[in-house]
């Protein structure tokens, strides 16, 4: 037994035969130590092969960021940094961390779990929480357009000073300005409906501060519409570049990893975030708030995110709520084509910040060039020889010769051998930022039995080379027995329950279909607002059997849009459904599309219109 261990108190441990591994347990009592850092980190240190459990009681048990493992961390959609890490499992095979309703509360900046190179690895029964919010928040006690003003009374557990005219909130190692912003409602717990009304846009500018006294703030020189009003909380979530520092879970270049039983009350970052990792499976893992916690929001970015990853993301039984953006993301990346620097060789480089650093391709991959503007495939290769330069320049080598086309300037390219097949079952997603899921896959993806309430869109299945440089099309989804409840109460732009919105030039959009097949079949949606469905670009879209319910819960914020709009579509079979409105029939909107059947449809139009959404990908 280490030293260390010994010294502070008894560890168990035992041998048990799983398969043909031989596995220790581990039994690590909850006894007198303030911080259980050290610990873990002799634990693993000395077991880094694996073949380990590691068994916790219940109770809570506390880590700080002094003693542990320190690491440069690249962490694709969150802030690269140098991270300390409670739980650095790096090249290990079969490993257990088992809790019984156990809490591991950190402290300060430190990354609960970073599973770097593993197979087999499995945690259970654990919850995980700081004990200071990342996020401020703040209850609006009075405000004043003409000033453009609020006075915040804090909630308790805040800790804040104010240095000159700038606000800065703080935890056991860190302090945080103000930066990106929101505004959520008591009596719901959700944002706030038409909150982009509300929202500091120009975040870049800090609002002036002002203490009042009595854990009250005054903050002025808001740039929005209105200013947030009495009795909403103010949250915010400090300066973008900067507010995706701690995220609950990162997974890299893993396979075979288990959750379930769990939950993550708070996280400085994402709460999952799995990168070029093969299996990821989830059971009863949830994002979400404490019980009886006076708090607003779980994780200030996704619940959970999955990036150029292979084989199947499965979710069930799992509760997704208040985080401050989508319950997840699977999707690959483009990388922009810099320059063909031979017939087999080209240099590539990210299109998007928080890419940079990510593992892109290895040996054997195989890649796709596509067109920038109309998506479309141009060539497939495979990889003899990836380098990466830097953080943001890759060379590429392929094991045959490339064609230079003309419009080598336009090019991306993607990887098709890490896509991810998505499963989500029995799920509830609600009260959360931003969307509940966007898909860009082309393996097969299946959700069912879902409950949807995000303040944007329901499921988001889209693509882009010039913004996001999310990659890649769909080709396979069923979308079916879930509910949506009143989706899009955000403002600022249309959100559709189901939207389909690659970002297609209108000069590009004859040249083919970006998407392939995607059904949508026996949903119910209560909305209150005019569109459902958005699609562009889909070569088969199968929208049937669906129930369809205006509700009046919310005032409709974009009135007179389709309630269905299909745009430059190939086969479309809308069939089935049926809507329950007020005085009036629901539409459907096809322009530039080919072969349509609608039909059986009740409180429907019988013929379709010609009233495309503006508000979209227009240029």
């Amino acid at each position: 037994m280490n030293k260390l261990l010994g010294l502070f108190f008894c560890i168990s441990i035992s041998l048990t035969v799983l398969g043909t591994e031989r596995t220790s347990v581990i039994k690590i009592p909850l006894g007198e130590r303030n911080d259980y850092t050290s610990v873990i980190f002799e634990i693993l240190e000395n077991n880094k092969g694996g073949n380990i459990a590691l068994e916790f009681e219940k109770g809570v048990y506390n880590f700080y960021p002094e003693k542990a493992a320190g690491r440069f961390v690249r962490v694709s959609n969150n802030d690269n940094g140098y991270k300390r890490i409670a739980f650095y499992l790096d090249g290990m095979q079969n490993v257990e961390i088992r809790g019984d309703k156990t809490e591991f509360l950190f402290h300060g900046s430190i990354v609960p779990f970073y599973i770097n190179n593993c197979t087999d690895i499995s945690i259970s029964g654990i919850n995980i929480d700081y004990d200071t919010s990342f996020i401020f928040e703040g209850l609006v006690i009075a405000n004043n357009p003409a000033e453009k003003s609020i006075d915040l009374k804090l909630a308790e557990d805040i800790r804040y000073e104010i240095m000159g005219t700038r606000m800065f909130y703080m935890g056991y190692d860190w302090s945080q300005s103000l930066g990106q912003n929101i505004i959520f409602d008591p009596a719901t717990n959700a944002p706030y409906y038409y909150t982009s009304k509300y929202l500091h846009h120009d975040w870049k500018r800090e609002l002036i501060a002002e203490d009042m006294g009595n854990h009250t703030v005054r903050l002025s020189g808001f740039e929005s519409t209105e200013v947030p009003p009495v009795g909403s909380i103010y949250i915010d979530k400090g300066p973008y570049k900067l507010n995706r520092m701690f995220p609950g879970i990162v997974l890299h270049s893993s396979s075979n990893i288990n959750f379930s039983d769990m939950n993550i009350y708070m996280a400085g970052a994402m709460a999952l975030i799995g990168e070029n990792t093969e299996h990821v499976s989830m059971k009863k893992f949830n994002v979400r708030l404490r019980e009886g916690s006076k708090r607003f929001i779980s994780a200030s970015a996704d619940a959970t995110h999955f990036v150029n990853c292979r084989g199947t993301i499965q979710f069930e039984d799992c509760i997704f709520e208040n985080m401050l953006d989508d319950a997840t993301n699977v999707h690959g990346t483009y990388m922009i084509v810099n320059e063909f620097m031979d017939d087999d060789c080209i240099a590539v480089q990210f299109g998007h910040l928080q890419q940079e650093g990510f593992l892109f391709t290895s040996k054997g991959d195989t890649l796709q060039l596509i067109n920038r503007k109309s998506l479309l495939p141009v060539t497939r290769f495979v990889v003899k020889e990836a380098k990466s330069i830097n953080d943001n320049y890759w060379i590429i080598r392929s094991e045959t010769p490339l064609s230079k086309p003309d419009n080598s300037d336009q090019l991306a390219v993607e990887n098709l051998t890490n896509a991810a097949s998505l499963v989500m079952r029995r799920c509830t997603v609600r009260n959360n930022r931003a969307r509940s899921l966007l898909i860009s896959t082309h393996k097969p993806v299946l959700i069912e039995d879902n409950y949807f309430d995000s303040m944007m869109a329901g499921i988001i299945i889209a693509g882009d080379a010039n913004s996001w440089f999310e990659s890649g099309n769909v080709s396979d989804v069923i979308i079916r027995n879930n509910t949506f409840v009143n989706m899009g109460k955000g403002g600022e732009a249309p959100q559709s329950v189901l939207q389909i919105s690659p970002e297609i030039p209108k000069s590009e959009r004859e040249r083919g279909y970006y998407h392939g097949k995607i059904i949508f079949e026996n949903n119910l949606v209560k909305t209150f607002d005019s569109q459902v469905i958005y699609a562009l670009s889909v070569k088969d879209l199968i929208i049937r059997n669906n129930t369809f319910v205006s509700t009046k819960d919310y005032k409709p914020i974009f009135n007179d849009l389709a309630f269905i709009d299909i745009q430059n579509c190939k086969n479309i079979e809308v069939q089935g459904n049926s809507f329950e409105g007020d005085h009036h029939k629901a539409e459907v909107s096809v322009i530039d599309c080919g072969y349509i059947n609608l039909k059986k449809q009740k409180g429907f139009k019988e013929e379709t219109v010609a009233k495309p959404n503006t508000f979209f990908y227009q240029q």
